[in-house]
């Protein structure tokens, strides 16, 4: 009676150990790191997709700084004057609404948030126009992405635009 005691008690044992770890594996996805977006990035016009109209220039350059709270980002594109044109941002990453002024005194309410796989970071954001006395709201989406080797940062966008929404695929080469 004694040894079949043990047996049983054995058996629970493995019960509980098979239980945990299944338990920690199916939770790994959880714990696993968000890509980490820091670097400088340089556009890579031949592998973007740009619509033909109706979307301002893209940034040639982004520099981007980021840990667990924040993704900083500072994009140098070209004006209509042709002249460099700097527009910084600060970007929670905990889901919470942030603002940021970006042109003039303009501000642009941005609200960022992973994946559900944790692969991509998604940016929705809103900025109002005022324009002889009406008011005009503009949203906006970005989903970043990297390749696998990191060497990549794709940036899906997507606006309204004055014919509808605007589309467009930028992709950056990390710059060594």
């Amino acid at each position: 009676m004694k040894a079949k005691f043990n047996l049983r008690n054995s058996g629970k044992s493995l019960m509980a150990i098979v239980f945990v770890s299944i338990c920690i594996l199916s939770t790994a996805n959880v714990f696993a790191q968000n890509p980490n977006f820091s670097g400088s990035w340089v556009l890579n016009e031949s592998k973007s997709k740009l619509p033909e109209m109706g979307f301002r220039r893209p940034a040639t350059k982004i520099t981007v700084t980021q840990d667990n709270l924040v993704l900083n980002t500072e994009r140098l594109s070209k004006g209509r004057d042709g002249e460099d044109r700097i527009t910084k941002e600060k970007i929670t990453l905990d889901g919470k609404e942030c603002e940021n002024v970006v042109f003039q005194d303009r501000k642009r309410k941005s609200i960022a948030t992973w994946s559900a796989d944790g692969k991509a970071l998604e940016i929705k954001s809103s900025m109002t126009f005022e324009m002889n006395g009406e008011s005009r709201e503009i949203k906006s989406s970005e989903i970043w992405k990297l390749s696998d080797d990191k060497n990549l940062l794709t940036i899906e966008s997507t606006s309204d635009g004055r014919d509808g929404e605007v589309k467009a695929t930028l992709v950056y080469d990390i710059s060594k």
